[in-house]
């Protein structure tokens, strides 16, 4: 019925409907667009600046993480004895034994492959309550050296060497150098700290190299005597990382770090500081000195306004705009820990117009859109009221052929009218095929096809993707025993707790092969976190199975222990087979390596393998065993390879250790030194329990001891079966 009682058309009801419907949206939309527009300007440049302080935050942990790391290991090295320095410094001076040099490379073999997998550390100390001291330093040509320094035997008398591949002393030189090192910041700092604890220094000038630099050190007692070991970063180091791509949140935006008091110890990526003499003579100054106008603006705004500076000393952290130069500028400032006693200041400034790059454009091309589709919509509203009683069984016809993806409902259409009714017919139909296809077929491919309006063909691109194979072991001999249905229930519940886990993280369930699984991150929908997405998938699986097994074992049914292969790189992806027959799938060498990783779990003795793509494109969060550096079958580049241990946090202390021993072994084996990998891995099993790993080492060490590799020999694995 019309307005006054009287019937009109379905024509015209629908289309005074539309007009009414379109003219009131739009004018909604421009009005709340332009009510809103200045508050979601000013949101977004707050969350834009939010997100580009923890992204600054997040990559000075990856910077210093490793110091914090390698000085700790050092310590537990030192704990072992292993840094004793009685032998070193055990002649006269003026003289030199062949037991100190060999108690020098000694050293030199644990602290040189620190040295050369972490650049940023530019040395690294040993140090005494005698005086006596242990330098390894990398100078700036490249070249790395040693210092011994024994204040009470030598007095200033000091030792030099330059250092092989090995890390074997060569060129023995004594010099006059008056170098304490128990009066070194780095040591007097540790006085009142407990063991093993981790001390920053403030900036200051290095005794041997005169630049200016930072130092971590950590202290422990070996045989009575207190220790220190220490860790020199350079602040053009901390320059370098603050100039990089990744900490910048636009093209003209500015990443630098501070001290408490605004000297800056990594400078921003500014023009003024194009080469390795402008920044040398920019550091540790503070802001208002070198003179970049933004950042002086931005420290007068911090300092001048309560409210912000206030702010900074209560949470460490403050967003806020300022003007410089006739230019409104975002300012994000959040403070750094280094240690329990120290820290540093990370501030991003970021101009209004990169933050805001093409919104005000976006905006004008909304409102003529806007008006565009406005005009375009009510001349289609009058062809489709004038027509609407003949699209209707072409609209039928169409739904028995549209895949509509929402299964959780049976509910029917009730219509009075014809064409409605055929619909719901045609609806019911299409979600009772639907219900059935997607048990066989990849829900998000479909979602995919449809998302795209195609009809799947024959066809493939190369995409990077995270690639997964599992596999129950020993499924023969679990199988056997069990009669078929009792088989098939107790695989059932496995596979649907295991496909539940990978779903939960987005994964595309490849296919099931037996007792494996297949799957991949990363297509057909692209993701950017895929290899943290399949990680956790891993380790939720893992862990349901752990679960699962517990269960089954106390109802009497065989445990499904699961080993895991997980490799990233290229892949051909998409749909494979015959035109009447396909497969969405992937393809490629990736697919391959991933496979053998799985299978390489029997060789280590392993559940969950790695190649080194997966755990580099990974998040942080996880805690990895570098296990070996291997050549698959059918491949003629060497990957390294990664255990996953479990989450940060979540992998007991021991475990922690045992995987640090095994890999300092491992680069003591590659560095083929067989002999001291042998006698370091001898008491292993005894402390931590048997580890196939770590067994197959010792094998292989034995085995080079006997018959040594040639001299080209390069430590990779030759895993060449398949």
């Amino acid at each position: 019925m019309g307005i006054f009682g009287k019937s009109i058309s379905i024509r015209w009801s629908l289309l005074r409907s539309f007009v009414v419907l379109i003219l009131l949206s739009s004018l909604t939309v421009l009005m709340l667009m332009t009510i809103r527009a200045r508050q979601t300007e000013r949101e977004l440049s707050g969350k834009l600046i939010k997100r580009g302080t923890l992204q600054a935050t997040e990559e000075l942990d990856r910077f210093f993480r490793p110091v914090n790391i390698n000085a700790l290991i050092a310590a537990r090295w030192g704990l072992a004895g292993k840094l004793n320095l009685a032998e070193v410094v055990a002649g006269p001076a003026g003289k030199l034994s062949a037991s100190q040099v060999a108690a020098v490379t000694r050293i030199n073999t644990l602290l040189l492959p620190l040295m050369r997998l972490f650049p940023e550390m530019s040395s690294l100390q040993v140090a005494n309550a005698r005086g006596d001291g242990f330098l390894i330093i990398r100078l700036e040509s490249g070249r790395i050296r040693n210092r011994l320094v024994s204040r009470e035997g030598w007095g200033t008398r000091t030792l030099w060497f330059d250092l092989d591949q090995e890390g074997r002393p060569q060129s023995p030189e004594w010099r006059e150098v008056d170098y304490e090192p128990r009066t070194r910041a780095w040591y007097v700092g540790l006085k009142d700290l407990p063991d093993e604890e981790v001390f920053w220094t403030e900036p200051y000038l290095f005794f041997t190299t005169k630049d200016l630099g930072i130092t971590a050190s950590v202290k422990w007692h070996d045989r009575g005597m207190e220790y220190a070991f220490a860790v020199d970063i350079l602040l053009t180091s901390i320059t370098d990382f603050t100039r990089r791509d990744t900490t910048q949140l636009s093209r003209h935006s500015q990443t630098a770090v501070y001290t408490k008091d605004w000297r800056v110890v990594g400078l921003p990526r500014y023009e003024k500081f194009r080469d390795q003499e402008s920044i040398r003579r920019a550091l540790l100054l503070h802001i208002d000195e070198i003179k970049i106008p933004e950042l002086k603006a931005a420290l007068k705004k911090a300092e001048g306004h309560q409210a912000i500076s206030q702010e900074i000393k209560a949470s460490g952290k403050a967003i806020f705009s300022y003007e410089s130069q006739g230019e409104t500028w975002w300012a994000g400032v959040t403070s750094y820990p280094l240690g329990k006693r120290r820290q540093l200041w990370i501030g991003i400034l970021v101009p209004n117009n990169d933050l805001l790059e093409g919104i005000t454009q976006l905006r004008l091309h909304i409102l003529a859109a806007t008006l565009v589709t406005l005009l375009a919509a009510l001349a289609y509203s009058f062809l489709l009221a004038r027509s609407y009683s003949r699209p209707l069984e072409a609209l039928a016809a169409q739904s028995r052929r549209i895949s509509a993806l929402d299964f959780q409902t049976d509910a029917k259409i009730e219509a009075n009218l014809h064409e409605f009714k055929q619909l719901g017919e045609a609806q019911a139909q299409s979600l009772a095929a639907l219900q059935s296809f997607s048990r066989y077929v990849p829900l998000e491919i479909v979602k995919e096809l449809m998302a795209k309006g195609e009809v799947a063909r024959i066809g493939g691109h190369t995409e990077p993707l995270t690639i997964l194979f599992t596999d129950i072991a020993g499924f023969t001999n679990i199988s056997e025993p069990m009669p078929p249905a009792a088989l098939t229930n107790h695989l059932a519940v496995y596979f649907q707790a295991m496909i539940d886990a990978l779903h939960h993280h987005g994964a595309t369930v490849d296919k099931i092969v037996g007792d494996a699984i297949v799957a991949f991150w990363g297509a057909p929908t692209p993701m950017p976190d895929q290899t943290d997405r399949a990680l956790k998938a891993v380790l939720e699986c893992r862990d349901t199975l752990e679960d699962l097994n517990q269960t089954w074992r106390a109802q009497g049914l065989p445990e499904l222990p699961t080993r895991f292969g997980l490799a990233t790189g290229p892949v051909v992806v998409g749909n494979m087979g015959a035109p009447t027959r396909l497969a969405y799938t992937v393809l490629g060498d990736t697919v391959n390596l991933a496979s053998r990783l799985e299978g390489l779990n029997k060789v280590y003795g392993t559940n969950v393998l790695v190649d080194i793509a997966t755990q580099q494109a990974s998040e942080d969060g996880y805690v990895w065993r570098h296990l070996d550096r291997i050549i698959v079958a059918g491949k003629t580049q060497a990957t390294d390879i990664f255990e996953v241990l479990g989450e940060t946090g979540k992998v007991p202390r021991v475990k922690l250790a045992a995987a640090r021993r095994y890999e300092a072994e491992w680069y003591r084996y590659r560095s083929g030194d067989f002999h001291l990998a042998l006698e370091a891995l001898a008491g292993f099993e005894a402390e931590f329990g048997p580890d196939a790993a770590v067994a197959r080492l010792q094998q292989t060490c034995e085995a080079y001891l006997r018959d040594p590799p040639d001299p080209d020999w390069d430590g990779i694995s030759n895993m060449m079966t398949k």
